[in-house]
């Protein structure tokens, strides 16, 4: 790439006009920093200015056919490649293989790609070989991607033949040919440096794959001992093989435990999909109680619950995020992977709260994560649990809505496979043998075969299967004095964690008590009350009230109607929620519980984005309890409705409901100022904003909770000043500055706050020299926020990385280089989202400038 560009700048020199040199220079520095896109746009203005000389063209063609490649626009580069003038160059047959991959057209892919490797004089020709290869596995032609790597033997380039040939080895080991792979093994004379450390993972694999695993181990304990030179795909390759090597020598709870350690150490990089698979079939079939090693370690990976009913609205004061409406975060792969595991795991206590909280943590996998490929495997589980529990109906249901849904085909024939099995226990042949077959068409290999089988069985079924039968237990009834008497002390309890213990010990003790069902109840109030809440207790204490209700059912009980509803507002069930509050509201007018539910119901149309009805239900709730606390809540969640509003006109009513829940001395009074101001700063009322948050932020003391808060938002709203008012920038620095301390305990915040001060010292003169800015005070702001260790790992990443490639921007555009390079490489050691980027920004540095660690 280098000799090309050199070869094309030499070309330009010979130019007259000016405008085609300073185009194609910003679209080689695009390149050179990754912006495909960017340097694709530069590529086209280049080649339409007037100045271009002709016979430059084509290499600049062909230098933006290889950017729409890298940019994900196959189609387009296919265009640019196939041109005549561009078809002929050396490089061009390699990206319009890569082009034709993109689009998924795998098989003329290789036969481009094919071209490049079998002509050696083509430069690309080892990465075509590569490429080629790798399609060739993608299309299930494992001997003929063994013969295209064949092609670089006589390669002259030593790296190249010694790279071909550890991919072939590679190849031989996944198909289960570790003799043929023994054997074309290269000796340690004849492995190149960089590629000691692919060799070393082949080793390990192939001493696995020959029952050697203790050997194995030790080499894969090596690799993982210093990931130098390992690629994070090989080094996550060489933790799943000391966990293989591990499991084989008979210690599967160690080989868990190393995929744990793993998986702890790097959450962002771990290849999480063959761990958890592994994980998962290592757990005991059978475990004895809830704090398994296993469980415990997969609890502390699940994502933080959601703030119980109580909590209707986010009274955080320690940033100024606190005063916006709170989306749900998405889940990280990592939370998905493990609330499945946990789920399969408790599946296996046999305890009802475990089996409970199983099926609940998969069905918010459901919830919250409905893109992830484990919601279908979840449903597919959980119908599963319904046919081993008795309840063929349900799973039934479960396998028709998998069947009707966008799942992938093995999932789906796994579904069909299941329902025919039921069909066929249930009497059904003739709908069985239509489900196995359309299992049949959907699987492969021996499950295939074993639905094809299942169809001639089916057409054999003559009896019905025998219905399933429920055993009855009958109470105790024996009435004590001491009982009733422990009961009454269980519920007068102020704390509910020892409501729960207390309440618990009862029933424990009197499990036919006449007010057993009262204690259950006010255990999974309690539950639900519970820092963080206890889901998986509360919805086993439901179950149980509702499984023993007299039938025909009496009067609703609205306590027992209310923890339905708190249950289902903290699981984010959202229409299901709206539609029993609206019931809860309608059956007991008037009631605190009807209170209650106007306030959730409220909360969740908001949620929602049912911003009108949200509103029009909580102002008549604020209406109907003036200057209490819910009224409060209420008319904060209606100002944050007419905020969001589609007309200017429900804006400025906002305004007005703010007004009057500042009005209630109460909470959230102090949240709504902040919340006035920031609807105001959106409104670009700048002015008024300010003199409502300077006079509350003049107010506070440095130990009040809403000073940070409400001064990040005063300095906002004063830099947003700084183009009009310059000395605006030094008031807002002056306030930055001033809440540095505030911030050393929530480092969260800190970041983001000294990346602020470090944007408005970017923009201070220095006064030492007006004609410069505070950049070196910026610099130093930024670095205070990289300057720490890498474990544990920061406790937020989008104000970390923000500071750190800001800092990386300002040093390359000054052209300290080395610098940079020491930067970039600081932040992708932290393993954070954008680790990959920062490495990639530091080998760019280090090739382009020729730095090099001394």
């Amino acid at each position: 790439m280098k000799a090309i560009f050199t070869a094309i700048s030499l070309l330009c020199a010979a130019a007259s006009a000016a405008p085609f040199e300073p185009l194609f220079d910003s679209a080689k520095r695009a390149m050179q920093d990754g912006l495909w896109d960017v340097a694709a746009i530069r590529l086209r203005e280049a080649s339409a200015a007037p100045d271009a000389a002709p016979e430059i063209l084509p290499s600049v063609q062909r230098l933006l056919g290889e950017c729409l490649v890298r940019s994900g626009r196959p189609d387009d580069a296919l265009d640019v490649l196939g041109q005549s003038a561009v078809r002929d160059l050396p490089e061009a047959a390699f990206w319009a293989g890569q082009a034709l991959a993109g689009k998924g057209r795998f098989a003329e892919a290789v036969g481009m790609l094919l071209k490049v490797a079998t002509d050696p004089a083509n430069p690309l020709r080892p990465e075509a070989s590569f490429t080629a290869a790798n399609l060739q596995l993608s299309l299930g032609l494992p001997d003929a991607a063994l013969a295209t790597l064949s092609l670089l033997r006589d390669s002259p380039d030593r790296g190249a033949n010694a790279e071909a040939l550890l991919r072939r080895i590679a190849i031989l080991i996944d198909q289960g040919r570790p003799g043929e792979a023994r054997e074309i093994f290269p000796g340690a004379d004849d492995i190149p440096e960089d590629q000691i450390r692919f060799a070393s993972l082949l080793q390990g694999y192939l001493s696995l794959s020959q029952g050697e695993p203790a050997a194995a181990q030790q080499v894969f304990a090596s690799l993982l001992g210093d990931p130098t030179g390992q690629g994070i795909g090989r080094y996550n390759l060489a933790a799943i093989g000391m966990a293989d090597a591990i499991a084989a020598q008979g210690n599967t709870l160690a080989a868990v435990e190393s995929l744990f350690s793993f998986i702890q150490s790097r959450p962002e990089t771990a290849r999480l999909a063959p761990m958890f698979q592994r994980i998962n079939s290592w757990l005991p079939e059978d475990i004895l109680t809830t704090d398994h090693p296993a469980l415990v370690r997969l609890a502390g990976w699940l994502p933080k619950t959601i703030p119980p009913a109580a909590g209707l609205i986010n009274i955080e004061t320690g940033t100024a995020e606190a005063a916006y409406p709170s989306a749900a975060a998405r889940l990280t792969d990592l939370e998905v992977f493990s609330m499945y595991a946990r789920a399969m795991g408790l599946r296996r206590v046999d305890t009802p709260v475990a089996k409970a909280e199983s099926q609940l943590l998969l069905h918010r996998i459901q919830l919250f994560a409905p893109d992830h490929f484990l919601a279908a495997r979840s449903l597919l589980a959980l119908a599963k649990w319904k046919t081993e529990d008795g309840r063929s109906d349900a799973a039934m249901a479960i396998h028709d809505a998998l069947l009707a849904s966008a799942s992938p085909p093995r999932t789906k024939g796994e579904a069909a496979f299941s329902s025919a099995r039921e069909a066929y226990r249930n009497g059904d042949a003739k709908r069985a043998a239509e489900l196995f077959a359309q299992a049949a068409e959907l699987l492969d290999g021996n499950d295939r075969e074993a639905a094809a089988f299942n169809i001639a069985l089916a057409g054999l079924a003559l009896d019905d299967s025998a219905p399933l039968t429920v055993q009855n237990l009958d109470p105790e009834a024996k009435k004590r004095l001491a009982a009733d008497l422990a009961l009454e002390r269980a519920l007068s309890e102020d704390s509910a964690e020892k409501a729960k213990v207390a309440l618990d010990g009862f029933l424990r003790e009197n499990p036919g008590h006449p007010r057993a069902a009262e204690a259950r109840l006010a255990i999974a109030e309690a539950a639900l009350a519970s820092a963080p809440p206890d889901l998986s207790l509360a919805q086993a204490q439901l179950d149980t009230l509702l499984e023993s209700a007299a039938d025909p059912p009496g009067p609703k009980d609205p306590r027992l109607e209310l923890v339905k509803l708190r249950l289902l507002d903290i699981s984010e069930s959202g229409e299901e929620t709206i539609a029993l509050a609206t019931r809860i509201a309608e059956d007991f007018p008037g009631s605190p519980a009807a209170s209650e539910a106007s306030l959730i119901l409220g909360k969740c149309l908001f949620k929602n984005g049912r911003y009108n009805e949200a509103r029009l239900t909580l102002e008549k709730l604020a209406t109907s309890e003036p200057g209490t606390q819910r009224s409060q809540a209420a008319l904060l969640l209606a100002a944050r409705s007419a905020a969001l509003g589609a007309t200017a006109q429900s804006r400025e009513e906002a305004l007005s409901l703010f007004d009057r829940t500042m009005a209630v001395d109460g909470p959230l009074k102090s949240l709504a100022l902040l919340e006035k101001a920031r609807l105001l700063i959106d409104l670009n009322r700048l002015p008024a904003a300010i003199e409502s948050l300077r006079s509350a932020y003049s107010a506070t003391t440095p130990d009040d909770p809403s000073r940070l808060p409400t001064g990040l938002l005063l300095a906002e709203a004063i830099y947003g000043l700084g183009d009009s008012d310059p000395e605006s920038l030094s008031e807002a620095l002056g306030i930055y500055d001033s809440l540095v301390d505030l911030t050393k305990g929530n480092l969260a915040t800190h970041f983001r706050l000294q990346y602020l001060r470090g944007l408005t010292l970017e923009k201070l003169p220095d006064p030492a020299d007006p004609t410069k800015t505070r950049l070196a005070e910026a610099r130093d702001a930024y670095f205070s926020v990289l300057d720490r260790p890498t474990d544990p790992p920061p406790p937020e990443w989008e104000w970390f990385e923000r500071s750190g490639f800001r800092l990386l921007t300002i040093l390359e555009n000054q052209r300290n280089w080395k610098a940079a390079i020491s930067i970039a490489e600081k932040l992708s050691s932290f393993g954070g989202p954008r680790a990959e980027e920062a490495a990639t920004r530091a080998r760019q540095l280090r090739l382009k400038h020729l730095v090099w660690d001394d």
